[in-house]
């Protein structure tokens, strides 16, 4: 669907902009932009944080004029509970709209929309760690290529987002509720008297505590069959996940043999096959190795991985072994970040390479350097390496991986278990060691669909998000 909408609606020069909501609407996606409710435990100053964040979140006034398209958080961020497909704080994008420019005439970003939900829980953000924080992240957004703004245009987009700070606005009740209004509710400060840089910088606060409150609610099957059934929710302090899946697989060894394991609805036969082969680590056959990265309870390390994708992508678009021979410079080379290596592979661009965290990368004081490894060895070591999303929701956040290339968690799978394939046979250029320890069969890919599945949590239940 999404590739025909981009032929239909791709926006030609000279059509003015264009409302990117509209265009989702248009396309039969029907997704509102649902702020999540303030808990009725928030008081005083931060829950006026929290509703100006939310408020802040929604405004697609922030945009560059110069772009056709109007942007706001909440645009490829959107939170709808009711409509068909249900969205958890993504779109359905595989890369999500962005503003054309004519110096820069792209539709699309390079990288698919995550869920927001307990993303104030895994610093750093984006898909390649370019942002340390929540605040950092929006500053960054806001002025950047997502809103239209083109790299030099930070001061511009300053002056625009400044300027409509100050303009009120009426709620339909008619009560004031003006930016400057909440600025001095939510942080005490006068708006008028702020800099411009002040004021973004107060932005980036009060959108990190309304993101700080998008949390997944702990409610889905899986949920309600560690807790039935008396089982560790996470890793005991400093125990491998590794160690722990074992741990966790006796232990339900241990009640199936008594009889005694329980098992709540919606968690059948098929999950329960599919979490032994999420949570096994080791052996010859159904060995998903998942829960190296996407240790429980959050389904994710917030580190870095690289599966292959990016090489997937490439070689498919310039013939096999074509990311193999790319030439990526050694650290003392290497200018970083580096436009092309953050650009989607193209057909007649052999240059433009997606290699995520390569870019960004600190290599002065990054944990993930191993013992006597030199600045080269690690950053040779974090090509084409993204963030591990979590996969809690994963029905409401559909396509998968950081390109947004597979549709369904079959498609994902299924090409991870190839990739895991060729990673054994030593095909796959800076692979992560886990992606060989995958031994899956076709067989087992319908369990793991139905394990991720209990891990999806009704959000029809959440508490008036209706």
């Amino acid at each position: 669907m999404r590739r025909g909408l981009d032929r239909q609606l791709h926006p030609a020069r000279g059509t003015g902009r264009l409302k990117y909501g509209a265009l989702v609407v248009f396309a039969a996606l029907t997704l509102a932009s649902v702020a999540k409710p303030v808990p009725d435990d928030q008081t005083g100053a931060h829950r006026e944080q929290v509703r100006l964040g939310a408020r802040l979140f929604n405004d697609e006034r922030f945009s560059s004029p110069k772009g056709d398209l109007v942007s706001s958080c909440s645009h490829c961020h959107l939170y709808d509970a009711i409509s068909e497909p249900a969205r958890a704080f993504t779109d359905s994008f595989a890369r999500s709209w962005i503003p054309w420019r004519t110096k820069d005439p792209r539709r699309e970003g390079a990288r698919n929309a995550p869920t927001l939900f307990d993303v104030g829980d895994y610093a750093p953000l984006h898909f390649d760690g370019e942002f340390a924080s929540l605040e950092a992240l929006v500053t960054g957004t806001i002025q950047g290529r997502t809103f239209g703004w083109l790299p030099g245009e930070e001061r511009d987009a300053q002056q625009q987002i400044y300027q409509v700070l100050l303009k009120d606005a009426r709620n339909d009740q008619g009560a004031d509720s003006s930016y400057r209004t909440q600025f001095k509710l939510a942080y005490g400060v006068d708006l008028e008297k702020l800099s411009q840089s002040q004021a973004i910088e107060i932005i980036g606060r009060a959108m990190a505590v309304y993101m700080r409150t998008l949390k997944s609610t702990r409610t889905s099957p899986y949920d309600q069959f560690i807790q039935m059934n008396g089982l560790d929710a996470r890793p005991a302090q400093g125990e491998t996940p590794a160690v722990f899946a074992a741990r966790l697989l006796e232990r339900i060894a241990a009640l199936e043999a008594q009889k005694a394991l329980q098992r709540p609805a919606g968690f059948g036969a098929e999950a329960m096959a599919g979490l032994k082969i999420f949570f096994r680590t080791a052996g010859t056959a159904s060995v998903g190795n998942c829960v190296s990265c996407h240790a429980p309870p959050l389904f994710t390390d917030a580190s870095f991985h690289n599966l292959g994708i990016t090489q997937s992508e490439y070689d498919k678009i310039h013939g096999e072994g074509s990311f193999a021979a790319l030439k990526i410079p050694e650290a003392a080379r290497a200018l970083r970040p580096t436009e092309n290596f953050r650009l989607v592979a193209a057909p007649g661009k052999p240059d433009n390479a997606d290699l995520g965290y390569w870019n960004f990368i600190n290599l002065s004081n990054s944990p993930l350097r191993r013992d006597k490894e030199s600045d080269s060895q690690l950053l040779q070591r974090m090509i084409a390496t993204f963030k591990t999303p979590t996969l809690r929701n994963l029905v409401y956040s559909e396509p998968y991986m950081h390109n947004g290339q597979f549709a369904t968690l079959e498609s994902a799978l299924n090409e991870l278990l190839r990739l895991s394939v060729l990673a054994r046979a030593g095909r796959i250029r800076a692979a992560d060691e886990g992606l060989a320890r995958i031994k899956l069969a076709e067989a087992d890919i319908l369990p793991l669909i139905a394990f991720l599945n209990a891990l999806n949590e009704d959000l029809n239940r959440r508490q008036g998000d209706r």
